[in-house]
């Protein structure tokens, strides 16, 4: 059995975290992150109540997995049980995302986003 890691960070300075992310100090099991975002962006300020809908396919279909082989062989000689940092500094986690200082045995995270872009019709003058 391998010896157990310590995870030693001095400073973490994080702006901004939101929509489904994770910030861990310390071991877990297991993270799951899961987000849907549906943006439509129009030149023209314009909102109607009921336009976008998570029945789309890019929501629902399912997303296609890589084989797992847990049958993997690994060796590894830790001299120190330390990992260890002085500063970090984080700007922003959104969407699904995780910043995580320690161990994880398994890790599933999922974002899904449709944009959508509505230009205005603009003529060409010929010149």
């Amino acid at each position: 059995m391998p010896i157990p890691r310590y995870s030693m960070v001095n400073n973490i300075r994080m702006t901004t975290i939101a929509f489904s992310s994770v910030f861990e100090i310390g071991d877990s099991n297991a993270i799951t992150g899961y987000s849907r975002v549906f943006a439509v962006q129009r030149e023209t300020e314009l909102f109607y109540a009921s336009e976008g809908h998570f029945t789309d396919p890019v929501f629902v279909n399912p997303i296609p997995l890589p084989p797992i082989n847990p049958n993997i062989s690994l060796d590894r000689i830790n001299i120190s049980p330390f990992i260890k940092v002085n500063n970090v500094d984080i700007k922003g986690a959104s969407a699904s995302s995780v910043v995580h200082i320690g161990n994880t045995k398994n890790v599933y995270m999922e974002a899904r986003v449709k944009n959508i872009r509505q230009l205005e019709n603009h003529e060409v003058a010929d010149s």
